[in-house]
């Protein structure tokens, strides 16, 4: 069954709205929505009736649940007065429509504002007549005062604070919310995740958002757009479309043709005649913005380290190629069948990126396995784990290592360890691998090294190779979402890398562990990768390729920074 199916069986007996609003065939999938889905997101075109929506949502959810309180985030109050200004516009005009709607349905709606935005009490409440101007209705709004009222009783009513998306505002509260514009968060997911307990307590609560995709394909909001099963083309329907997100969370999706065949008119911006979504395009000065405000096409810039649509395509080269996981129990062994990816007679590169505590914030240890093809990069394995024990670590590479010379003809090139922040760890573990045969390579992410005539960074050699693969479409790496989500969060920065931190300690540890790996393909000693000097000194440093025990026991007394 296909999304659109799936969503077709969910939405089916559709509900009545109530209210009299007059809505558009997309639109209204969002109510009937509303009453079987408690979280999900809208993606329409730009003018497409997203806010107009939410607050009929509000108004229809005030009036049926006595003291229900909803928090609306509008994300265009934390960008400027010009914003503001509009959206105060906005509310200027739907108050009259959410008041009708209310006296249709016999209750009385108020609106006003709270001197003391941090009070809820009742005498903290003034009471605002609806021919107020928008002028006043944004000196409101922008200091997240303005509030709805239903009144059920003289007593009782039920609440929408229209407030800026400020995660110290709104964490304290309980309720429904409706989030207007996630895209203009530069924080997504950390507001998301702080905002998630305030509707988790009641099952008829509910989390709507709404937004159109963002100008950088490094934002989160990207990935919540982005379909599990990455379809890209859909067909005009006047309902929109409904898909899963590679989050898990329902998406219901409508563009400029979507909004077209459900009534909805473009007009010439010279002559204000009715065009079609096409002509509409054409006159348009900047193509690219239109195209990702009207037909949600995803953002061809970015300054995450890859973009997602690279990714996901050597992502999907990998579904049937490669394997990607937790090592979670720390006493299993090692599944052999994990490594049936691995081709006999291939020659196979390991790299590890080292991490020695188990945190909720600590970073994990991963460790890959990959082979060339040609000019492609294949990685076939690749595990991540959690452990503050030296000795789990060793035997979990020493297994893997076991495990790749079952395979017929398989031979292992090298292991490369990330040594920028386990040091006396990555030594001790050198030791016990090259003990079997096998060279083992430490790596320092700030230490230099001589390319094309430059002295560059191993972060930013092996970064900029890494990204590059995965640009050209060189890579076939597994399909995970885990690993998709720790390549994305590694970022350009100043010419080299830099990376978030997530919520459990994530840390673009999977990157790390694939870029050392690829490394062991473009490095076959000192002829062709020299240290520079790290220092001004004019000293080189020793080769931190081959490393005799002299260097081993030297004093680590270089500025070591973490490994993007």
């Amino acid at each position: 069954m296909t999304a659109d199916e799936h969503a077709a069986a969910l939405l089916k007996s559709p509900l009545r709205l109530g209210g009299g609003a007059k809505h558009r065939a997309y639109q209204k999938q969002a109510f009937w929505a509303v009453k079987r889905l408690r979280r999900y997101l809208l993606a329409w075109l730009r003018q497409g009736g997203k806010t107009t929506t939410l607050a009929d949502q509000s108004m229809l959810e005030m009036a049926e649940y006595a003291g229900r309180l909803i928090t609306f985030v509008s994300a265009s109050l934390n960008i400027g007065s010009e914003f503001v200004e509009k959206e105060a516009k906005t509310w200027q005009v739907m108050l009259g429509e959410l008041r009708r709607q209310a006296q249709e349905k016999d209750k009385e709606l108020t609106f006003g504002y709270r001197p003391n935005a941090d009070s809820d009490h009742d005498d903290n409440f003034k009471q605002l007549p609806f021919d107020t101007d928008w002028e006043a209705l944004a000196d409101v709004l922008e200091r997240s005062k303005l509030e709805l009222r239903v009144w059920h009783s003289n007593t009782v009513c039920s609440r929408t604070k229209i407030i800026a998306a400020n995660i110290a505002t709104a964490r304290s509260w309980s309720g429904s919310v409706k989030f207007d514009e996630i895209a203009f968060i530069r924080e997504l997911r950390t507001f998301l995740a702080e905002i998630e307990p305030i509707f988790s307590t009641d099952p008829t609560f509910n989390l709507i958002m709404a937004t159109t995709p963002p100008p950088d394909f490094a934002h989160y909001a990207y990935e919540l757009l982005t379909p599990e099963d990455g379809k890209e083309d859909f067909p005009v329907n006047p309902e929109g479309h409904w898909f899963k997100n590679r989050a898990g969370m329902w998406v219901h999706r409508a563009t400029i043709d979507d909004a077209q065949a459900a009534g909805r008119e473009c007009y010439d911006p010279d002559t204000g005649e009715v065009q079609s979504p096409d002509d509409n395009r054409e006159s348009s000065l900047d193509k690219e913005g239109w195209d990702r405000s009207n037909r949600l096409t995803r953002p061809k810039v970015g300054t995450s380290a890859v973009s997602p649509m690279a990714l996901d395509r050597c992502q999907k080269q990998g579904m049937d190629r490669a394997f990607a996981g937790e090592w979670t129990e720390p006493g299993a062994a090692l599944n052999q069948a994990t490594l049936s990816h691995v081709g006999m007679e291939t020659e196979v590169s390991l790299g590890l990126d080292l991490a020695s505590t188990e945190g909720k914030k600590s970073n994990p240890t991963a460790l890959a396995v990959a082979a060339q093809e040609g000019l492609t990069l294949l990685v076939p394995w690749c595990m991540w784990w959690k452990t503050s024990d030296p000795d789990l670590t060793t035997n979990r590479v020493l297994a893997v290592i076991s495990g790749l010379q079952l395979i017929p003809g398989v031979r292992i090139r090298c292991l490369n360890i990330d040594a920028s922040n386990d040091r006396l760890f990555a030594r001790s573990l050198a030791n016990v691998v090259r003990a079997l045969g096998i060279t083992v390579n430490l790596i320092v992410a700030n230490e230099a090294t001589m390319y094309l005539g430059e002295s560059v960074s191993f972060k930013y050699l092996q970064g900029h190779r890494l990204a590059n693969a995965v640009e050209y479409g060189r890579a076939v790496l597994p399909f995970n979402r885990y690993m998709y989500e720790d390549f994305m969060r590694v970022s350009k920065a100043a010419g080299s890398f830099d990376c978030a931190v997530g919520k459990n300690g994530e840390h673009g540890d999977t990157f790390d562990a694939v870029k050392q790996a690829q490394h062991g393909f473009h490095a076959s000693g000192p002829a062709e990768v020299a240290a520079a000097a790290v220092s001004g000194s004019g000293q080189k440093a020793p080769n931190p390729w081959h490393r005799t025990a002299e260097d081993e026991d030297e004093d680590s007394t270089s500025n070591l920074v973490l490994s993007c």
